[in-house]
């Protein structure tokens, strides 16, 4: 362990020493999946699905701020459900605004997790995503959640609607809206993934916040089978057929996700706790500070230069005063 740990803390001092390059380059990967699994549920225009615009959208997202990530990503869908009928690109761009308007407009800084629902569902495991969602994200990533599930839905739609549409037929058309309308009203497989993401990322992320020890564990652990248990309810309650095998193989790929990032975030030392208490004028403050394992700093120090729980003393150099000379 000691030499795992090592390895995490020489490749985070590397990142920080580097953050400058490497952080642009990551940003860059993590919108270019962004991108190019919008080009995997919406790929209608042909000019939208070049690769020459995923990677001109991927690099101009990764140097912008984060709420331009939400921009870039509605003007693709846009150009895309345009292309197949000026309806569909309407009623995209409608819920789209109202997305905006009602969160992202002021959490932006959250956009990321509504994408990152659809990225999980084309990779096949989508009920990796609430877990995820709530370790990276905590409880504000609850509503990007929900509209990331209806955004796939919507391209689920969108893709059988163009081909209704691909025959010309007036019956075909008539039908395209009434799919339309089934997938934003009666879609009750729609419906059942929002509850579940919804309450999956509300437990794990509001457990996550006590200040108990594991708690960070316990919450996953917990979010884990709220997951399971949730799925199983919600299948009963709308009388909708889950596949529970997806269902728990998308949960244990949430738990290794969620462990990869709680290791890279540090792994906490409860055995060192400490509680410390001070008071100003108006209020009286309870501090619970719990460290980090740093296998660096145990390593390298000396031990007479280790304090209480690991803290260096600090060394007190003498000041020598010389006499005065004497008067003649």
């Amino acid at each position: 362990m000691t030499g795992i740990l090592s390895i995490k803390n020489k490749i985070r001092d590397f990142f920080r020493k580097q953050d400058e390059i490497i952080s642009p380059i990551f940003r860059f990967i993590w919108t270019f999946m962004i991108f190019m699994t919008i080009q995997k549920m919406f790929h209608y225009s042909a000019l939208g699905s070049k690769s020459e615009i995923t990677i001109l959208l991927s690099i101009l997202t990764a140097l912008l701020p984060d709420a331009f990530l939400f921009v870039m990503a509605g003007a693709l869908i846009g150009l895309h459900t345009f292309s197949v009928s000026l309806e569909v690109g309407a009623v995209f761009l409608v819920m789209y605004i109202i997305m905006y308007c009602v969160y992202i407009r002021f959490f932006p800084q959250y956009a990321y997790a509504m994408f990152l629902v659809p990225v999980f569902y084309v990779i096949g495991i989508p009920y990796a995503a609430p877990i995820a969602i709530a370790v990276l994200a905590g409880l504000g990533g609850m509503v990007p959640a929900v509209m990331g599930v209806a955004l796939y839905f919507f391209s689920e739609s969108t893709a059988e609607i163009s081909r209704l549409l691909a025959t010309e037929d007036v019956e075909n058309e008539i039908e395209a809206f009434k799919q339309l309308s089934e997938v934003l009203i009666h879609n009750k497989e729609m419906y059942v993934a929002m509850m579940i993401f919804a309450i999956t990322v509300a437990v794990t992320a509001v457990l996550a916040k006590f200040s108990y020890d594991y708690a960070i564990y316990i919450a996953i652990a917990a979010g884990t089978v709220v997951n399971i248990l949730a799925s199983i309810f919600a299948g009963y309650i709308m009388s909708n057929d889950i596949d529970m095998g997806t269902v728990v193989f998308g949960s244990l790929v949430g738990i290794i996700f969620a462990a990869a990032v709680r290791f890279g975030q540090g792994i906490l030392d409860y055995q060192h706790t400490e509680r410390v208490q001070f008071e100003d004028d108006d209020y009286f403050y309870y501090v619970k500070a719990v460290p980090k394992i740093d296998s660096e700093r145990k390593k390298d120090e000396p031990e007479e230069q280790q304090g209480n729980n690991g803290r260096k003393k600090r060394k007190v150099k003498k000041r020598v005063e010389e006499p005065y000379p004497e008067e003649d």
